[in-house]
């Protein structure tokens, strides 16, 4: 008499057979508007202190350079506020990144099991502890020390990167494999729009306010997705464990995703993942780079200029990477998006640091609006590389390589910032373009691989009718298995 082991059961993906529903992107979209509106001001807070602590406060609101005295002892003292203000910030955004990679690690990973709306829950109630911590500081003028603190429990529960993980999986759990560049593109956009039209005016309520009742705003925003997670946005997994069985599952899966040489993908996810790496390192600090910058001479900009920069930099990505998302889709492939995009970064990193004028790094801005289409083509041809059940692990490695990419940002380029700022403050922006370079060599080796071995890509180019097929068959096949035993 034969016998069979019983199979696990088969986590499936519920839209993969249907139209997807719009469920997520209303709650992406309120996440980055509170983020957008805390992420630029936090730095213009510490900037504040600091100016406060040398008693440099007469004239903050319209100017942060000592009434452009050239003064050699007012340009010293400028000098050492920046390299303080730089020190803070290196400080703030290092204790975050590291516990982020973690915690981002793990928690999207077990979504693969546990589900998804818990990481997303996590990760709200992290950033709402966050909010409310920055608020308190304020209000009684803490020490900064407790700003680095709050930030470092804020990512010891995922950060915002955690949220935006798991809601890249969610995408990918409902949407058709060759349905999700575009989507992907859709998600980044709302990212993007999202922040900036958070910072829409932001200077002008710092100015009135204070920096209090903005995140006040963030964190009731932060508040209303909680609801919105729990009662509106359905469970993609359907088949669910415990956390302890996701939590021993976790490093099988992580292997997995790296030993597992279906198609020959191991080379082709180590490529793009490294690709992936130093795209999001360069342009993710482009921003606290780009705030210092414009803080010091020759700029000495207030919380107004910040604040509509702040706006125009993710309204201008947004709305070039979906507009010209969708163009270039028509006329380039997936590596020809990639290296356009690549080459847009690099023309606004060169162009920002050899700026003068606050004219000039306004128009810089429209240049670089291509910059963030590699972040959605990169993760859409990781999610087409890797079966359904590996979803959530691989998105948690992308979250582990951001949040790597944020704990090194601030330590390397923020580092070099500090060092190079008194004798040739390009010098950071002229690395970043080196690093996207690089990328682009990366992207050349994946076409000329996909040139060289045909078979090597085949599956990211299958339809979604040949994969369900094939699905369909290998069911087939287990159902006659089992009648046979019966």
């Amino acid at each position: 008499m034969n016998t069979t082991e019983k199979e696990p059961p088969i986590v499936r993906r519920p839209g993969a057979n249907r139209p997807r529903r719009v469920f997520i992107e209303p709650a992406m979209l309120l996440v980055m508007i509170g983020v957008g509106l805390t992420a630029p001001i936090t730095i213009q807070y510490v900037n504040h202190r600091v100016r406060q602590k040398y008693n440099l406060t007469s004239e903050t609101s319209k100017s942060n350079c000592l009434n452009d005295s050239d003064d050699a002892n007012d340009s010293s003292l400028q000098d050492q506020v920046q390299q303080e203000v730089t020190a803070w910030s290196l400080a703030y955004g290092a204790c975050g990144a590291f516990p982020m990679l973690i915690s981002t690690t793990i928690f999207a990973t077990i979504s693969d099991t546990i589900g998804r709306k818990i990481p997303l829950l996590i990760s709200n109630f992290g950033v709402i502890a966050h909010c409310l911590t920055v608020i308190t500081v304020a209000y009684l003028s803490l020490p900064l020390t407790y700003l680095v603190i709050g930030n470092f429990v804020w990512n010891c529960f995922g950060g915002y990167q955690l949220f935006f993980s798991v809601s890249l999986a969610i995408v990918a759990d409902t949407a058709k494999k060759r349905q999700r560049t575009m989507k992907f593109i859709i998600l980044q956009t709302l990212v993007m729009c999202g922040s900036g039209l958070a910072q829409v005016g932001v200077g002008y309520w710092v100015d009135a306010t204070g920096f209090i009742p903005p995140y006040c705003l963030a964190a009731g925003l932060f508040m209303i997705v909680v609801p919105y997670t729990i009662f509106i946005i359905p469970e993609t997994v359907t088949t669910k464990q415990s956390i302890c069985f996701g939590l021993t599952k976790f490093f099988y899966s992580v292997k997995i995703l790296f030993t597992s040489n279906k198609s020959r993908r191991r080379i082709k996810i180590i490529l793009l993942f490294l690709c992936h790496f130093l795209v999001f390192t360069t342009v993710m600090y482009f921003m606290p780079v780009v705030y210092l910058k414009v803080l010091s001479k020759p700029f000495c900009w207030n919380s107004v200029l910040i604040g509509y920069y702040s706006a125009s930099q993710p309204i201008f990505a947004g709305i070039g990477l979906l507009c010209g998302g969708y163009i270039l889709k028509q006329c380039l492939g997936d590596y020809g998006m990639i290296i356009v995009g690549l080459l847009s970064g690099i023309l606004l990193m060169i162009g920002v640091g050899i700026a003068t004028t606050t004219e000039e790094m306004f128009i810089v801005a429209g240049i670089g609006a291509l910059r963030n289409i590699p972040f959605a083509v990169l993760m859409a041809l990781l999610s087409k590389t890797v079966d359904d059940k590996q979803q959530g692990t691989l998105f948690a490695f992308v979250g582990a390589l951001e949040g790597l990419g944020l704990f090194l940002g601030p330590i390397t380029l923020g580092s070099l910032y500090k060092v190079t700022v008194e004798t040739y403050p390009a010098t950071v922006f002229i690395t970043m373009t080196g690093i996207l370079l690089i990328s682009v060599c990366l992207v050349c080796v994946l076409k000329y691989l996909e040139l060289r071995h045909g078979s090597f890509y085949t599956r990211l180019d299958s339809s979604d009718n040949t994969i369900q097929a094939e699905d369909d068959g290998n069911e087939n096949a287990r159902a006659d298995d089992s009648m046979d035993h019966q």
